[in-house]
């Protein structure tokens, strides 16, 4: 049955107010999203309303409650994180170099504003954990295929390797966010110049030490960790002592 002028009039006012709507949200997220950048993770909805430049009234409008805006700032975090994964997993073909890329990814969305990230991981952020739990799935799924190929070479049964890829993938990522954590949070913790930084006993503190890794530094060992293993670390670092040791000895006239 065809629908009426009035009817038509109804729908074209509903589809415009949802997208009006859907629009104001998206508005609100990433003006909420600049303000935790520059003001910090700990804001009240007073002070995030205030921030945006609307009433805390508006803000509950599109966002049911604190935890509902977390939801939606994370949903836009996981969703640059997505795409920037996605593009590395395309572009780069070899297995360790794809664990390095998506390692550096990973990190410089962390780095690039610590503030959001600590917002939409905080523990009363419960509307973010659902979509974060399914992001870190994808990621995991994502990590794994990098890894499959890999585990192929052994010669094992095909069930058997995606079981072990699916699990090594599981542990790269929770060995990454874990880092990553400890590394944002040494640098919250230290003064300006980390290598300042003292324990008690006046030796250098460990989160100083932690506070002056660089990105490109900190994903380089998280690479190395997780593709050769302690083993692996121990014996670059003794090759790299050898190394050092016959160059002085090259070097030294007497």
């Amino acid at each position: 049955m065809p629908s009426t002028p009035a009817e038509d009039r109804v729908d074209g006012r509903d589809a415009r107010w949802a997208a009006h709507r859907s629009s104001r949200r998206a508005e609100l997220v990433r003006a909420a999203r600049r303000a935790v950048h520059h003001r910090g993770p700990d804001l009240s909805m007073d002070d995030l309303a205030a921030e945006i430049g609307t009433s805390k009234s508006i803000v509950y409008r599109y966002f049911s409650d604190k935890s509902g805006l977390q939801g939606a700032v994370g949903a836009a975090v996981i969703e640059d994180l997505r795409g920037a994964l996605g593009e590395v997993s395309e572009r780069v073909t070899r297995p360790r170099d794809r664990i390095a890329a998506m390692v550096d990814v990973y990190l410089g969305i962390v780095e690039s504003s610590a503030g959001v990230y600590a917002f939409v991981t905080q523990p009363e952020a419960t509307a973010t954990a659902g979509a974060l739990r399914g992001f870190v799935a994808e990621i995991e799924d994502i990590v794994a295929e990098a890894l499959l190929p890999v585990l192929r070479h052994g010669g094992g049964a095909a069930s058997e390797d995606h079981a072990l890829a699916a699990l090594w993938g599981a542990g790269v990522v929770g060995h990454v966010r874990s880092v990553a954590e400890r590394w944002i949070a040494a640098r919250g913790l230290t003064p300006e110049n980390p290598a300042d930084a003292r324990a008690e006993d006046g030796a250098p503190a460990v989160e100083g030490g932690i506070a002056t890794l660089d990105r490109a530094a900190l994903a380089a060992h998280i690479t190395d960790w997780l593709w050769t293993g302690a083993m692996g670390v121990a014996r670059r670092s003794r090759n790299a002592s050898t190394r050092t040791e016959t160059d002085d000895a090259i070097g030294d006239p007497s």
